[in-house]
């Protein structure tokens, strides 16, 4: 089985879902492509490996040298949901003890997060958190965007199970939810987060917010940014 995979971005961290065979040749050298080009961009990695079904010696090579770029570039490269098999092949080559790992994707994101591990300028760890849950990846740059140059911190996520991780690993201020994600199976979003973190204040964007004159859109939402945050 070739290897494949999947990424997102949840937050300031990527998740790379991994599914086949990590081996020698073409499936190495996709690997080692993906990760350093997203190291360039996003410091803090997690390779979830629950679908990975063979490893051999370069994929393990390949591992290492990703891990030592990672920590070279400042950031780090998680391992989590790692199948009996590959963890047990981790184990006997005395490898697994070089990595950080986690049961679960959710337990990788919350350590990235803790200790302000993930990095970023100075500036931007004292810088309020805003979350913007919103399904299209052309709003939420847009709105990530917006946020930053107002001197806010952005996180972003394009569903609400990423949003509820963020939300334990990262204080956030304010959640900006997309009218795409007010409900989760018949429930509503604004209640399921605040569960989470009740002290976080909620701004839902209009269902017709994309297609609104992006300026005057602009200023009618960092207006309500600014009342929400004081």
């Amino acid at each position: 089985m070739r290897l494949q995979m999947a990424s997102r971005a949840v937050g300031d961290v990527l998740v790379i879902r991994c599914g086949g065979r990590i081996v020698a040749g073409e499936e190495v050298q996709a690997l080692q492509h993906h990760v350093k080009g997203t190291l360039t961009e996003m410091r803090e990695v997690v390779l979830h490996l629950e679908d990975v079904v063979f490893i051999d010696s370069s994929g393990l090579g390949a591992l290492v040298r990703l891990l030592q770029h990672a920590r070279v570039s400042g950031g780090e490269l998680r391992l989590c949901n790692i199948p009996k098999p590959v963890q047990q092949t981790l184990k006997l080559t005395n490898i697994l003890k070089l990595f950080p790992t986690y049961e679960s994707e959710g337990d990788a994101i919350i350590a990235a997060y803790s200790g302000s591990q993930t990095q970023s300028a100075p500036a931007a760890e004292t810088a309020i958190r805003v979350l913007c849950v919103e399904e299209s990846a052309d709003l939420r740059a847009y709105l990530a965007e917006l946020l930053r140059s107002a001197g806010y911190r952005a996180l972003t996520s394009s569903n609400v199970h990423d949003a509820k991780i963020l939300l334990k690993a990262a204080k956030v201020r304010l959640i900006i939810l997309g009218a795409g994600v007010s409900l989760v199976h018949g429930q509503s979003t604004r209640e399921i987060l605040a569960r989470i973190d009740p002290s976080a204040q909620v701004l839902s964007l209009a269902g017709d917010f994309s297609q609104q004159d992006a300026g005057e859109a602009a200023q009618r939402l960092m207006e309500e940014v600014r009342a929400a945050l004081k």
